[in-house]
């Protein structure tokens, strides 16, 4: 009985009984499927296998606070991706996010450095702290803070002496102005808006000693580097302000909330220049008034730092980006005789030269630290 029980058992499993005519024309046509389904998706396997990152590629990012519709210090870094990717070669293209909001940075950084990127460039002062609270957990990813001056020995920074551009915005202003009365709007009170602010009262009262530089104006609020309508509702009331002199030359850093000043420039009745920050916004389709723009090659920055970081040879430190550097420039505006009449504008060029070499020379102090 056992036995014939086993016997049932092992035919019942299939064992001692030979597979049916039917099971074997379907298990061959499965076969056939299997190969031919492999053969189709082979190509797709490793097609998605090279979507990855080879282990050799250098994988840079760059984040930004803002939109880089402002044409200005956010654009400025979408311009560095770019330079970096085209200079370098890299096989993967630079990662770019902007308009990351506060609550969004730290988790930003964390997805990079679980990544595995090797250079992730923080596009504003504002990062700092973040990239303090994050650095520690990715000792494999470089963290380059753009805009920032204090020194860190777990990340570098990169600082850019607009102050030195706004010092010969400052000489531009006191040969353009009438009134003898200039004035300063920025998005808010950070310390390199403050070193704008004093290369730019130092170049106008080392140029016209009995010139008046109003006290700055801040645009603050939720987002005062985005808000074009509060920029522009703070640059109206700075220019009605006519006592004890109207204000007729005005410097501001202000991002994308710059394109709100420039309107309301246009539109001031009396004359009025203005000058660009950052980028060179002198052909800025929201003003004709621009007198000149101080600018930084953010670009030129984040290559140098990127090749440096690939060749391991970066420092973590402050790197400071000059004029001497060739990272800071004041352009001046193709239209400027048309602004302030032929004489005024080769006197403008011949000081903002000498000013310049004096800078670079180490002959002129472009700050004097009083704000």
């Amino acid at each position: 009985m056992q036995g014939r029980k086993c016997g049932m058992q092992n035919a019942e499993c299939g064992i001692a009984r030979k597979p049916s005519s039917r099971f074997r024309i379907l298990h061959s046509a499965f076969r056939i499927f299997t190969f031919a389904w492999l053969a189709v998706l082979a190509p797709q396997l490793t097609a998605c296998s090279r979507e990855g990152s080879s282990p050799d590629a250098f994988l840079v990012a760059v984040v930004v606070p803002g939109s880089t519709a402002d044409q200005g210090w956010n654009y400025s870094a979408k311009e560095g991706a770019e330079l970096i990717q085209r200079e370098l070669g890299l096989v993967e293209p630079v990662s770019f996010i902007e308009n990351v909001e506060s609550s969004q940075r730290k988790s930003v950084l964390r997805s990079y450095g679980r990544k595995g990127y090797d250079l992730v460039f923080c596009h504003g002062y504002e990062f700092h702290q973040v990239v303090k609270e994050v650095v520690d957990e990715f000792p494999e990813t470089r963290f380059v803070v753009s805009g920032y001056d204090q020194p860190d020995e777990r990340f570098g920074s990169i600082v850019y002496q607009l102050g030195e551009a706004a010092y010969l915005c400052g000489v531009i202003a006191a040969h353009a102005t009438e009134s003898g009365h200039v004035g300063f709007i920025a998005a808010q009170r950070v310390p390199p808006v403050v070193l704008c602010h004093d290369g730019f009262r130092k170049g106008f009262l080392d140029t016209k000693p009995d010139g008046e530089v109003r006290d700055p104006q801040y645009i603050e609020g939720a987002n005062p580097w985005e808000d074009s309508a509060a920029a522009k509702v703070r640059t109206q009331a700075m220019l009605r302000n006519r006592e004890p002199a109207p204000i007729d030359v005005l410097f501001q850093n202000a991002d994308a909330a710059s394109r709100g000043i420039f309107v309301a420039v246009e539109e001031h009745p009396q004359r009025i220049f203005v000058f660009g920050a950052n980028r060179d916004q002198n052909d800025t389709s929201a003003t004709s008034k621009v007198l000149a723009s101080a600018v930084i090659r953010v670009d030129d920055a984040f290559l140098r730092v990127a090749r440096a970081v690939r060749n391991g040879t970066f420092e973590v430190k402050v790197h400071s980006e000059t004029l001497a550097t060739g990272g800071i420039d004041c352009v001046l505006s193709p239209r400027l005789a048309d602004l302030v009449g032929d004489e005024k504008a080769t006197a403008i060029i011949e000081r903002v030269a000498a000013a310049k070499d004096g800078i670079i020379r180490g002959a002129i102090e472009p700050y004097d630290h009083v704000d």
